[in-house]
């Protein structure tokens, strides 16, 4: 193939472009590529009038990608003014730039923009509506919890004196590898007891993550008594080492109540 006309420079430059279009044509960009599965973003205002030491409020839950399109139904909590329910995203991804926008709930929109790697992000949010609001925000995916996790129970009110005054509580949770329709993953697990003349063994039916809220609720083995632990939140998003919530058993024998730390061992 001859190039009359051409000097070698032209040539080169062209092949060059060709090169380039050639790489675009296979996928060239470089758009961040989020770690699927449980994410949670805590939001800090910096509007005047909110004054609070922890942060404004809490969104966790499932974030789906697709290209470079997201979805996700996550769980608004530890908020003054929105109450806690579960809501539904959708955003985009380009380059290394996250945009996530709710929807109209209550007539109100969280949107937020935001940047960073794999898993953990950095930006800023908007609330519109009633309880419009503005600031920063973190996100981090959270791994999972599946494990086992111990605590002391101290708060033991007794009929007729039956039962240890103190016991430990031993959690074995398993954490779904897939998110829920509502965004939250399912935890099922076992309960065993040590040193409790309230139960000896008990069943998790019922329970959910999301971001870094937790709830679950069972049943001791031999069917009479119930187990509640509600309200928990992990003591970080990325590396979890506690959670601490309110943990309630009831049956004929024993009622307890208190507040509980569980360790991962």
């Amino acid at each position: 193939m001859k190039f009359a006309g051409f000097s070698k420079f032209s040539v080169l430059s062209l092949l060059a472009g060709v090169f380039a279009l050639a790489l675009a044509g296979c996928g060239g960009t470089n758009n961040l590529g989020l770690t699927q599965g449980n994410w949670a973003f805590s939001a800090s205002s910096t509007a005047a009038q909110v004054l609070r030491s922890g942060p404004t409020f809490v969104v966790g839950g499932n974030l789906t990608q697709s290209g470079t399109n997201l979805t996700g139904t996550m769980y608004v909590s530890q908020s003054g003014c929105i109450a806690p329910q579960f809501v539904g995203f959708t955003g985009t991804v380009k380059d290394k730039n996250v945009t996530l926008t709710s929807e109209n709930f209550g007539g109100q929109v969280i949107s937020v923009t935001a940047s960073g790697t794999k898993d953990s992000l950095t930006g800023t949010y908007t609330v519109t509506g009633e309880c419009a609001d503005s600031g920063t925000v973190t996100a981090s995916a959270v791994p999972s919890i599946s494990g086992t996790w111990n605590g002391t129970i101290s708060n033991v009110t007794r009929a007729k004196g039956y039962g240890a005054a103190e016991a430990t509580l031993s959690v074995a949770l398993s954490q779904a590898a897939t998110a829920s329709e509502d965004g939250t993953f399912a935890l099922t697990g076992t309960l065993t007891y040590t040193n409790s003349g309230c139960a000896v063994s008990g069943t998790i039916s019922n329970g959910y993550l999301a971001g870094n809220f937790i709830s679950f609720s069972g049943s001791t083995d031999d069917g009479v008594g119930t187990v509640f632990y509600d309200n928990v939140t992990l003591d970080s998003i990325t590396a979890p080492k506690n959670m601490t919530g309110t943990y309630e058993f009831s049956s004929e024998v024993c009622d307890q109540s208190q507040s509980l730390t569980l360790t991962k061992q």
